[in-house]
């Protein structure tokens, strides 16, 4: 494994990293590039240096993946224990980052006197991986929760999309 760091770059870049420290199963094989960005900016910088065709893994806390010996031949972005800000933006709105775990959203939605979230306790990953699975448990799933979603896209470009803007129903995006 070797680690390079870009100086436009925040995060750190590693070459041939095993996947197997990131899953929860403690298996699989390495990723050709792996990504953990500092923060939103970063990522999005990052996203604009790769190649438009190059394979993306996004890897959370690796607790509902399996990745097989050969590893990955293109990039993952990890996000455990990076993209993990969450905050209040109202009364009834949080913001949460995609690697924020589910189990601290339940946690401070708590705190914050918000209701409705709990099922996340027990959910075993990150958040965003909630909203690309749709998450549920104990009657209640993700994105019944969800008022706008800001993504990016392989340009860098930040984008604003709705709960509409996705095709989404219990368990599926």
């Amino acid at each position: 494994m070797a680690v390079q760091n870009s100086p436009s770059l925040r995060g750190e870049l590693r070459f041939n990293e095993p996947l197997a420290r990131y899953t929860t199963w403690r298996v699989g094989g390495p990723a050709r590039q792996f990504y953990q960005p500092a923060d939103s900016d970063d990522l999005a910088q990052f996203l604009c240096s790769l190649p438009k065709d190059e394979p993306l893994l996004w890897l959370g806390l690796g607790s509902n993946l399996l990745i097989r010996d050969g590893g990955f031949a293109g990039t993952v972005i990890a996000t455990q224990g990076k993209l993990d800000e969450i905050s209040v933006i109202s009364e009834t709105t949080v913001r949460i980052e995609a690697g924020v775990t589910c189990a601290r959203v339940a946690r401070f939605a708590a705190r914050q006197g918000l209701c409705g979230v709990e099922f996340l306790t027990g959910i075993p990953g990150t958040f965003g991986g909630a909203l690309a699975m749709n998450a549920g448990a104990f009657g209640g799933e993700t994105w019944s929760h969800v008022v706008a979603v800001e993504t990016v896209d392989r340009s860098g470009r930040v984008h604003s999309r709705l709960p509409e803007d996705f095709s989404v129903s219990y368990r599926h995006v």
